[in-house]
């Protein structure tokens, strides 16, 4: 959502701001204030489309370290609940509050070549802690429905949301055992149908594996299905479900169950796969939903 091209943001740059900085000085801190209370409703008017994503403004405040010549600086923390995560961004104004941009690029030549830099907040992105006391009542329930989704033994425990649809997923199932071993945890994998009727179908065919093999030994067979080429291992995949030896009454009792994870998971706010959740040691339901793979000595770093 960018309101001014890189073009057009080269020629307002160009705009003298000594004199602006000058007026600014002079005038009376509450005439200031007023003004900071106006910039303030015009980028609350410009963010509040992000409420339908899921995007709240939480605090906008004046960036006056940044000095770009022609705007004033905001720095604006964004909440992005879907995706619990904190997001900072600066917001550039002129004084006059008749034209705004939400990015602005450092110009830098070397020789013949130009690099183009955004000016943004250090550390722009902060994943956010919630509520996950509900993931331990889930890894109860898969218990309950006998699919075996445990790899490792550890006090420490990550939960990883996959599907076998997943190709980023899938380029981790035959890892899955060595990652649980070299960082001492115990990987539990909660299925998530994400990809409709074939992924339930998959994941029956992944629940038969398991219960014969364990979830290590499928995995790792799942993986062997493409040696790590994901549309051989889709392809094949889809073979493999003709050879389905559960009963029929257990594989719609399956696809019942799977459907109703998903909902649930949907409604704690888990949307992608992969995705990682981690409660920290010395929390007792806290922690992060993680979307996208992280590595997992990176995740047990999180406080």
């Amino acid at each position: 959502m960018r309101l001014l091209t890189a073009a057009l943001l080269t020629t307002l740059l160009l705009t003298s701001c000594s004199q602006a900085s000058q007026e600014e000085a002079k005038k009376p801190q509450k005439t200031q204030q007023v003004e900071i209370k106006k910039e303030e409703a015009i980028i609350k008017a410009l963010l509040k489309p992000l409420k339908v994503r899921g995007i709240e403004v939480k605090e906008i405040k004046s960036a006056e370290s940044v000095k770009v010549p022609g705007f004033r600086a905001f720095e604006v923390t964004l909440l992005d609940k879907i995706n619990s995560k904190e997001i900072k961004r600066y917001i550039f104004i002129s004084p006059d509050n008749k034209y705004l941009t939400l990015e602005i690029f450092e110009v830098k030549e070397e020789g013949k070549t130009i690099h183009l830099k955004p000016i943004r907040p250090k550390n722009p992105v902060k994943q956010v802690k919630v509520d996950l006391s509900w993931v331990k009542e889930i890894d109860r329930k898969l218990q309950e429905a006998n699919i075996p989704h445990v790899v490792g033994k550890s006090d420490r425990k990550v939960y990883i949301v996959w599907d076998v649809f997943c190709p980023f997923c899938y380029g981790h199932f035959n890892q899955i055992k060595e990652i649980a071993e070299k960082n001492k945890v115990e990987i539990h994998m909660i299925p998530f149908p994400i990809h409709g009727e074939n992924s339930l179908k998959g994941l029956i065919y992944y629940t038969q594996l398991a219960r014969e093999k364990g979830a290590t030994e499928a995995f790792r067979e799942l993986y062997n299905l493409g040696d790590g080429n994901f549309r051989t291992y889709a392809k094949k995949l889809e073979e493999k479900e003709k050879e389905l030896k559960l009963s029929k009454e257990e594989q719609e009792k399956l696809k019942k169950f799977f459907n109703q994870l998903k909902e649930e998971l949907v409604k704690k706010g888990v949307h992608a796969t992969p995705s990682i959740i981690y409660i920290p040691e010395g929390e007792k339901d806290k922690g992060y939903i993680i979307v996208g793979f992280k590595p997992i000595d990176q995740v047990l770093k999180m406080k």
